[in-house]
């Protein structure tokens, strides 16, 4: 075992490469209007490089950039990185559909949920061509619709998470909430329990999941619940066993409703606390322990759509309040030490989702570079397996619940760039 180790350090130390941090691509309304805006690692920012919709959100995977714009326009825009403001195409994802999230599996294959249909759609991201749907009905709530939203994708599987809200109750949750799993080698429903009828999905304890995050094979829910009620919490799915933690961190103790998350690590993360005012503050839990800290200062009490941790960064997007309109904007803080660094940055109009570009894999302290010391963390992590002792989904690049050697390679190849 050290004999590799050894020959992959004397190759990591041949190189290197000093690395800055991401840019971050915002979305930005005022919910009238939207536009798109990008900030440097410095703090520069290019205000309104395209105008989008008023109801849009924003993903990043390799070098391109996707907007997809919700319903009223119902249609993606692509990007590349080098040039935010000239789109390469754009597509309809048909009149009304309301699409919420995209995966990319490659130049040619990409996975849209649609809001308001009974299916995933199935789409060439550089053309724009609609290649399949793939029918969820059998996870639809008696309004005929299963409200597919957020997605993630592990070990050729593509999960979709459905709300299944009634939309005749003011979408108000319906008895359960469910994951549904997709083989993307056949594009067919996976049953996950076989000795019932209907296809079956992956059962959530909670319902409405709100904000996701995905750390490998596992799947971080912030399930909310009814608003109001604090009858959600924090539940982990397990994408390999294809089983729910249950609610590890309820919303009962937390005194409020939760939002949208991010991890930081494969245990610990940060969430968005709306409490009975509708105030928000974010706060840092663990799910091994169960436990929460904060709030965190330096934010304010208003509406923050959006956070997201890259690079040893929390990037937190505070459109404040009302009596505090100066205070709007991306503020960015230092996990380690919960310090701010920067903000608010203001943009022209406020912050409502992120997305990351630039981003360095392997630079595992945020140190701006891929180091000796990344590569100590990561030949920690090699040869382990998702849920055993040391591993870490931080080091499983190709998302396949293990460590190995086809992860180093994408490790060693940022080096030198």
């Amino acid at each position: 075992m050290l004999r590799p180790f050894l020959s992959i350090a004397l190759f990591v130390c041949s190189v290197s490469s000093l690395l800055a941090q991401p840019r971050s691509v915002l979305v930005t309304t005022d919910f009238t209007t939207g536009g798109l805006s990008a900030v440097s690692a410095g703090g520069t920012v290019s205000d309104d490089l395209l105008l989008i919709h008023s109801d849009a959100r924003v993903r990043a995977f390799g070098s391109r950039v996707y907007v997809l714009n919700r319903l009223g326009q119902d249609n993606i825009i692509v990007l590349d990185t080098s040039d935010l403001s000239t789109p390469l195409t754009q597509f309809s994802t048909g009149d009304g559909s309301n699409p919420h999230e995209i995966i990319v599996v490659n130049d040619e294959k990409a996975y849209v949920s649609v809001y308001e249909r009974d299916y995933v759609l199935v789409v060439n991201p550089s053309t724009g061509d609609s290649l399949a749907t793939i029918d969820l009905s059998s996870f639809s709530d008696d309004d005929g619709l299963p409200e597919a939203s957020q997605l993630a994708l592990f070990d050729g599987h593509l999960y979709v998470a459905c709300q299944r809200l009634d939309r005749d109750a003011f979408f108000a949750p319906t008895e359960f909430s469910t994951v549904a799993v997709i083989d993307i080698s056949t594009d067919t429903l996976v049953d996950v329990d076989p000795t019932t009828s209907e296809p079956d999905g992956i059962r959530l304890t909670g319902t409405q999941p709100f904000g996701v995050d995905q750390r490998g094979g596992n799947w971080v829910f912030a399930e909310v619940g009814s608003f109001g009620v604090t009858d959600g919490g924090i539940e982990v799915v397990d994408l390999i066993s294809r089983e729910v933690s249950g609610i590890l961190i309820p919303e009962e103790t937390l005194q409020g409703d939760v939002n949208q998350l991010t991890m930081i690590s494969d245990s610990e993360g940060y969430f968005v606390l709306s409490d009975a005012n509708f105030a928000n503050s974010i706060h840092r839990f663990d799910l091994t322990t169960g436990q929460t800290s904060g709030p965190l200062t330096g934010v304010s009490n208003g509406f923050i759509p959006a956070l997201s941790a890259v690079s040893g960064r929390l990037y937190v997007l505070d459109r404040s309040t009302f009596d505090d309109p100066a205070g709007a904007g991306l503020k960015i803080f230092d996990i380690a030490s919960e310090s701010l660094l920067d903000g608010p940055i203001a943009t022209a109009l406020p912050p409502f989702d992120i997305a990351f570009i630039d981003v360095v894999r392997g630079d595992f302290d945020g140190s701006g570079s891929v180091d000796f010391t990344d590569f100590l963390v990561f030949a920690s992590a090699f040869e382990k397996l998702h849920g055993q002792e040391g591993f870490s989904s931080d080091s499983d690049f190709d998302s396949n619940g293990i460590v190995d050697f086809a992860d180093f390679l994408i490790f060693a190849s940022s080096f030198g760039q």
